[in-house]
């Protein structure tokens, strides 16, 4: 008992005549320690630590390679990411829900075929990425503020104005304005939000390429998706935008002026180790104007 008597007075508690044995054991009177099944010792708590420490976190440079179809053809991507993280990739040392890139791009090599219209370059840049990022503040939770999300980059997109139209490269500015909410259950005692999320963006976006009809196209929408933390290394997103795009009158008379184009998309990544991941890419254009309306991908993703 002289051993109980030291740890009781170390964390703070005085014999009295009121206060026993049985009464040091309650959580409501001991909220910092508890006591063993012997009832010798005075034990610390287990306490759970978020998983934001930064020195768990994937290191912030990408590189990635991947091997695709994007409708008759197969291509090789080779990309850099020079810094942050995507929603996808691992989340442990980030902020709950991080997902904010930086100054990315990415080369597709196509294997074609010259015997077959409609067919793309052999080397193409399908991407480049000044700064793109979405930040989920869910309703349902104690972190206030709105989610929104904006993008600055040039990529490539389906001309969907035309009969057979093709993917062009497109200066492109993005605004999302919206609601999250988090679902599931949180990790007790962290102060984590529940792991799993939900969105739904108001989207407007401006884009301008030479090679489009008009060279320029506005578009506003809606994307709505989903974001799942099916274990530790595996997470999957699901999400459909829907937007509606303005090319201005034509003369042509095979030429749309506006259109919907709605566009599926599904990803799914699993780390091997904090610096690689293997991830699959999949989407869809459901335009019935574009020459290739799927596009899926498999690609290493390693961390430097």
């Amino acid at each position: 008992m002289n051993k109980v008597k030291e740890q009781r007075e170390q964390f703070g508690y005085h014999n009295s005549a009121k206060q026993t044995i049985n009464e040091v054991k309650s959580a409501q009177l001991n909220t910092v320690s508890s006591m063993s099944a012997d009832g010798q010792t005075l034990l610390q708590p287990n306490i759970a630590v978020s998983d934001n420490n930064p020195i768990d976190r994937h290191p912030l440079q990408l590189a990635h390679m991947g091997l695709g179809q994007r409708g008759d053809n197969n291509y090789i991507d080779l990309g850099l990411r020079a810094g942050y993280h995507d929603i996808l990739d691992r989340p442990s040392g980030f902020p709950q829900f991080f997902d904010l890139e930086g100054a990315s791009a990415t080369l597709r090599l196509y294997d074609t075929d010259n015997d077959t219209a409609n067919q793309p370059n052999s080397v193409v840049l399908q991407n480049v990425t000044l700064i793109r990022g979405r930040s989920f503040n869910p309703v349902n939770s104690a972190k206030k503020g709105k989610t929104w999300g904006a993008s600055i980059e040039a990529t490539r997109v389906n001309d969907g104005s035309q009969q057979d139209g093709r993917d062009h490269l497109v200066g492109s500015l993005g605004y999302e304005s919206g609601w999250s909410w988090a679902f599931g259950t949180p990790r007790t005692g962290t102060g984590e939000m529940p792991p799993q999320l939900c969105y739904t963006f108001l989207s407007s976006t401006a884009q301008a390429g030479r090679s489009i009809n008009k060279g320029f196209r506005v578009g506003a929408g809606v994307n709505a998706g989903c974001r799942y933390q099916i274990n530790n290394q595996l997470r999957a997103q699901a999400e459909l935008q829907l937007p509606y795009w303005y090319h201005g009158s034509s003369d042509e008379s095979n030429a749309r002026g506006h259109y919907w184009q709605p566009i599926s998309t599904l990803g799914l990544q699993y780390d091997i180790d904090k610096k690689q991941a293997l991830r699959i890419n999949a989407n869809y254009d459901w335009q019935d104007r574009v020459d290739a309306n799927e596009d899926i991908q498999l690609s290493y993703r390693r961390y430097f």
